[in-house]
């Protein structure tokens, strides 16, 4: 089976679908009768070459125009270049990483298209939470989009529980061609060291470049309730133009907060080491690759019970989960977790194995290529 993945986003990984297409490229080394190839914007021409002919740039330029309608613009230029590629590696199958940029695929090629659908925020669009703003505007149109494609793709590849039942229930595809294909973590060869002691400082890490949708204000204010401790907030994700409006919310002494912004995937895995817990109170969230990243470091966590979350945290036994939007709540657990040791060695531990055991990179392959042999042709 000859596979092609297109994705606008791969060299620059920031986020858990350029994390997924950077990982595919494994199963050209593991799987004796599958290849793939990547077709993508993002890589540099200096950067191919390492690649040995496994991923193809496309040359796409955008506008602010085309940059805000992104993925409806990207249909027209992948379609062109999947056309002039079949010259060259003659693909069984296309996947897009995002369904939308594939519908136009799916409509004029003759071969099987699948198409993602990574998060819920186009999907919760309504009339309930309208306020006029471009964004509300511009996702409405996405809603729309993502369910044409869920009609004229082949299959749609959702990335948890939670965001299968409810695209099933918004979108009303096809229940056999909608598929829930788990995002996977990197899992050390040696189970990481676990230790008890925190930092006399405690140090909190924060991922989200949505901080708003991540609950960046809520943590914020819960810990501004923990007076007794001494507390750094590192921040990773929001761009640095937003620091004063951050640093402005913190109203404690006790409290220093970092804003780091935007970073590679290797300082991510550093920071996590260095810091004593992940907290993210996300106020909607589909799955939370970052939660998932650092159980399988042993870091503890602590985040909120919506969206596909539950089914990374094992439902509270790999960490803490509270309400979202409710401070108070979360920072009586922030205090819970930093007074039981015992508990938290319990939960890193908890969280290792099931990572190990369910969110494997090695286990999100098979699962990837077991779903595309249902459409090989």
């Amino acid at each position: 089976m000859k596979i092609l993945f297109c994705t606008n986003t791969f060299e620059n990984v920031v986020n858990g679908p350029s994390k997924f297409a950077n990982y595919l490229l494994e199963i050209n080394r593991l799987y004796k009768h599958v290849e793939i190839r990547i077709l993508t914007e993002d890589i540099s021409i200096d950067s191919l070459a390492k690649y040995q002919n496994k991923v193809f740039r496309l040359d796409l330029k955008l506008n602010f125009f085309t940059k805000i309608w992104g993925f409806i613009y990207r249909m027209f230029p992948y379609y062109n270049a999947c056309q002039k590629l079949r010259a060259e590696y003659n693909f069984d199958i296309i996947v897009f990483n995002n369904a939308i940029t594939g519908i136009w695929s799916a409509i004029k090629l003759n071969k099987p298209v699948i198409g993602m659908i990574n998060d819920d925020t186009s999907a919760s669009i309504s009339w309930r939470n309208f306020d006029g703003s471009r964004k509300y505007f511009r996702h409405s149109v996405f809603k729309y989009l993502e369910k044409i494609a869920s009609i004229f793709e082949a299959g749609i590849i959702v990335n948890s529980q939670f965001l299968h039942g409810f695209l099933l229930k918004i979108y009303k595809p096809d229940p056999g061609n909608l598929h829930i294909l788990h995002k996977g973590a990197k899992i050390k060869n040696s189970r990481p060291e676990l230790f008890p002691v925190l930092n006399s400082c405690i140090k909190i890490l924060f991922i989200k470049s949505d901080f708003t949708r991540g609950g960046l204000f809520d943590l914020i204010d819960a810990l501004n309730l923990l007076k007794d401790f001494s507390l750094e907030l590192q921040i990773v994700g929001p761009k640095i133009n937003y620091k004063q409006e951050i640093l402005d919310r913190n109203l404690s002494a006790n409290v220093t907060i970092n804003l780091i912004g935007p970073v590679s995937e290797e300082s991510v895995k550093k920071l996590m080491e260095e810091n004593d817990f992940l907290i993210i109170p996300s106020r909607q969230e589909a799955f939370g690759v970052a939660n998932l990243e650092a159980l399988a470091i042993g870091l503890s966590v602590i985040t909120s019970n919506v969206g596909g979350i539950p089914e990374v945290m094992n439902f509270g036994k790999n960490g803490w989960m509270v309400s979202p939007g409710n401070p108070l709540e979360l920072a009586n657990a922030i205090r819970h977790a930093i007074e039981n040791p015992d508990e938290r060695l319990v939960k890193q531990q908890n969280g290792y194995d099931f990572v190990c055991h369910n969110f494997s990179h090695e286990q999100v392959l098979d699962r990837f290529l077991g779903i595309l042999e249902k459409y090989k042709p």
